[in-house]
């Protein structure tokens, strides 16, 4: 959640035009701060997100929401892969995105 976290305040803070400085001041925190949230460098506590969301004029919501039945088996089936092979698979992934990006 961390990354989604900082990624929402950059989202809030873009939708409402402001800088990181304008934003840590109306939130009480530092440029710097909003900086590495931002950048997935630090993770902000939820109360400290929810403030820089409602500082850009906007309300942080978060709710449940059931997972779907395939998505809980696939789940469950990865789990029961051995790590190593569950490593080899990411790694694979990662070989894959970097050629996909390379074109």
């Amino acid at each position: 959640m961390d990354s989604t976290l900082g990624a929402l305040i950059r989202e809030a803070r873009e939708r409402a035009r402001l800088t990181q400085a304008d934003l840590a001041r109306s939130a009480s925190t530092s440029q710097p701060a909003i900086a590495r949230y931002e950048a997935g460098q630090a993770r902000p506590r939820l109360e400290t997100a929810e403030r820089c969301v409602e500082a850009c004029g906007f309300r942080l919501r978060i709710e449940l929401e059931p997972t779907s039945s395939q998505r809980r088996a696939a789940a469950e089936a990865a789990l029961a892969r051995s790590v190593e092979d569950r490593l080899r698979t990411n790694d694979a992934f990662t070989r894959l995105a970097a050629e996909l990006r390379r074109g």
